[in-house]
């Protein structure tokens, strides 16, 4: 399928669903990215009979989305609390070959062998310290054949403008304050220099770094619904950027050496 029919497909195929929302037309540019989840999927040169595993993978957007682009490949998405969501899009969307498992990233481990594994905008909401990332790292390294590929996109700390990032810290920190249900409660901005100690630190050599910027933002009012907050803290800027909504993300390939 090709990139534009997918997102017509997603359109056309969710309207009037309970998953409508994810098409409305203030969140279709989050649903979507405009294909960048399968544009940046080239990245792991993909060939029929493979198998991905999407860590982390939320509503399932990457796994289903190039499930459409790429039908010879199997995915394979796991996640401790939306994994029946992402499995029910699946099914709505005819993404036959991918399927979703509930379960904790921090301690997955399965019999098969995988040729990828991707994390998508996902350590943000699995990690919280350096620890918790050569947890996750080793965990991909066990479930990886020799040889085979990590992508991580994901936006770090460093990828927020620099005039920012202390006001986007501090939303987080006031947001953990609020000790909301588990599964909203851990979302956070990791540091990239952590992220590539630890995969260097797991067994993972980098091939590729690079970025992918957007021209999206939130105003204060979007900051204090996105963050459940009454009032933002004074020296809030009038742009705000999170980790669903970054200004930048980070690409890092890399491979199981």
């Amino acid at each position: 399928m090709k990139l534009e029919d997918i997102g017509r497909t997603i359109k056309s195929k969710l309207e009037g669903t309970e998953f409508s929302g994810h098409i409305r037309e203030d969140l279709w540019d989050t649903t979507w990215m405009g294909g960048f989840r399968v544009k940046v999927v080239a990245l792991l040169g993909l060939r029929p009979g493979d198998k991905v595993l999407d860590v982390g993978c939320g509503d399932g957007w990457f796994a289903v989305q190039n499930a459409l682009a790429h039908p010879e490949v199997q995915f394979v998405g796991v996640d401790l609390f939306e994994a029946e969501e992402a499995e029910k899009i699946a099914e709505l969307l005819g993404a036959e070959n991918c399927k979703f498992y509930r379960m904790d990233a921090l301690k997955m481990s399965f019999k098969e062998k995988f040729n990828h594994a991707a994390l998508f905008m996902a350590l943000g909401n699995i990690c919280e310290t350096p620890s918790d990332l050569e947890r996750l790292f080793q965990n991909c390294r066990r479930a990886l054949k020799d040889g085979g590929k990590l992508l991580v996109v994901e936006p770090f700390e460093e990828d927020f403008p620099a005039e920012v990032r202390e006001a986007v810290k501090k939303l987080y920190r006031l947001y953990k304050d609020l000790k909301k249900p588990q599964g909203e409660d851990k979302e956070t901005v990791l540091s990239r220099e952590e992220a590539l100690a630890a995969l260097e630190k797991t067994g993972f050599k980098v091939l590729k770094l690079d970025s992918k910027e957007f021209n999206w933002y939130m105003t204060k009012d979007e900051a204090k619904k996105y963050f459940s907050l009454d009032v933002l803290p004074p020296d809030t800027p009038d742009k705000i950027w999170v980790h669903d909504k970054p200004k930048q993300v980070t690409i890092i390939l890399a491979s199981k050496s």
